[in-house]
């Protein structure tokens, strides 16, 4: 689905509408894009939209899944002790609702939220087995793939915004960026989920974002150009629900704004391991050893350049939107 950026109400009651749909149809478990919610926004207005685990966006998807006997994931905007975090949600029928947290964000994305100090992936039991949950960048990294295989997960959900930004010929950061964002998107949107269906031997689904949206994006302190007001990121789409060997069997073909699908999987639930295997790796972005599928060099210099330069731009950010903290 596509999001409006900032219309929590907008997004939620269409979204309702895509679950009727393919819950009607017979879907047991329903899964949305990464920041459905608040939509791809990377500004400091999105801070005033961030809620808790019990907040109104979790109190509607636990009455959703409530009512049509479902379970439901995504990923919302979420505050948490002072934080702000992009956190994946598992949300049962039974009332349950089971998260990880964001480990790596991209690119601006660390000027609007932090990366989470607990250890990933995410690991949800349900009704229908042993689910790993990872969110969009996250899928690429090793302890992502260690966490799924040391947990004997019987299913893998990946829920993301990947995209890539219009080209500008008045900023030469977004010319140099646009060829690796395409490449790092076609990773993300077909070898990262083949990988894992075919290493793991499990079904994978990827849910992205769709059509097109504008965002500002914050620079690093002493960056050579200002920041960007009004970037036109669109969406790569491609969608897709894999079996167990990686077959595609339903894919969201291009860039479209709404795609709804109901595969079945078949699922071979395990006998799981004690716990939950989370695995801690530093995150030393241009590092081989840190990732499960290699990003190009030129987004993994993108991606160290703006972790660290836009840490202090966060800290500005959040005590502006919480004085007390």
């Amino acid at each position: 689905m596509q999001s409006e950026p900032l219309k929590v109400d907008r997004n939620l009651a269409l979204a309702e509408r895509l679950i009727a749909e393919v819950s009607d149809a017979g879907a047991q478990i329903v899964v949305l894009p990464e920041l459905f919610n608040v939509g791809f926004y990377l500004g400091e207005e999105l801070m005033k939209l961030a809620e808790t685990l019990d907040g109104k966006t979790v109190r509607r998807l636990k009455s959703i899944s409530s009512n049509r006997k479902i379970y439901l994931t995504t990923s919302i905007y979420e505050i948490y002790q002072g934080h702000y975090y992009n956190t994946m949600v598992m949300v049962g029928y039974d009332g349950s609702v089971q998260h990880y947290r964001k480990r790596n964000p991209t690119w601006f994305e660390t000027s609007v939220w932090r990366r989470s100090d607990k250890a990933g992936p995410g690991i949800f039991e349900t009704p229908y087995g042993r689910v790993g949950g990872v969110i969009c960048f996250d899928s690429f990294s090793m302890e992502t793939f260690q966490g799924f295989k040391k947990s004997a997960v019987d299913l893998v959900i990946i829920v993301s915004c990947w995209g890539t930004s219009d080209s500008c010929k008045k900023r030469f950061d977004v010319m140099l960026a646009r060829p690796a964002l395409r490449k790092f998107s076609v990773l993300a949107t077909e070898t990262v989920p083949l990988n894992y269906a075919t290493r793991l031997g499990v079904p994978t689904v990827l849910v992205n974002q769709g059509g097109a949206t504008h965002t500002p994006g914050q620079v690093p302190r002493f960056y050579p150009l200002p920041p960007l007001k009004n970037i036109k990121y669109e969406f790569i789409g491609n969608s897709s629900i894999r079996n167990a060997s990686g077959k595609v069997l339903v894919q969201a073909v291009g860039n479209v704004s709404e795609f709804c699908a109901v595969e079945e999987v078949e699922v071979e639930p395990t006998v799981p391991p004690p716990g939950h295997k989370r695995t801690d790796i530093a995150n030393r972005y241009l590092a081989s050893e840190y990732y499960f599928v290699k990003p190009p060099l030129m987004a993994r210099i993108f991606q160290a350049y703006f972790y660290s330069g836009l840490q202090k731009i966060y800290e500005k950010n959040r005590k502006k939107y919480q004085p007390h903290f």
